[in-house]
């Protein structure tokens, strides 16, 4: 005796037939939510000590001359603009970019800003971007990217209807 069972895999195989799309889309949308959040953690570093991966070293104090036209009378004024943001060119500068299909590069296109973020033989590093010198991510940013990831993976799993 022989009994045939047949198996309808279709609705199965549709699904698992859009699994590599999802995927795709998974991985884009992490990474653009990971460039997005390591660029605004980058930028409120500045206002922000808490989100930095290391102190910033004081300033030394630094003095603006000026000098009136009619009097050719000099003032002496103590500079005391924040850390970092004289002008806010830095700090705007910053912003992300999709690097291949599998990476998002964060950086800033101002010369100075590696000077900053690592320090020279002159002057103290001031890392605003959550790395540190070895270019670890701090554990807060680790802990943000995890969750970004896992999100937009989660997402597009339960939009195949996955739980």
């Amino acid at each position: 005796m022989t009994i045939e069972v047949k198996v309808d895999t279709s609705d199965f195989d549709r699904l698992l037939a859009d699994v590599p799309a999802a995927l795709a889309r998974a991985q884009r949308n992490a990474l653009a939510a990971v460039g997005q959040a390591v660029a605004s953690r980058s930028t409120l570093a500045f206002r922000t000590p808490e989100l930095r991966p290391a102190p910033w070293a004081p300033r030394k104090p630094s003095y603006v001359v000026t000098v009136n036209k009619k009097t050719k009378k000099k003032t002496k004024k103590l500079d005391d603009h924040p850390l970092l943001i004289k002008s806010g060119s830095l700090r705007q500068s910053i912003g992300w970019k999709f690097q291949g299909d599998d990476a998002v590069a964060v950086g800033s296109d101002k010369e100075y800003a590696s000077y900053h973020q690592f320090g020279t033989k002159r002057m103290p590093a001031r890392p605003f971007f959550p790395f540190d010198a070895s270019g670890v991510p701090t554990p807060q940013i680790t802990r943000k990217i995890h969750d970004l990831v896992e999100k937009a993976y989660s997402e597009e799993l339960r939009k195949l209807g996955f739980r």
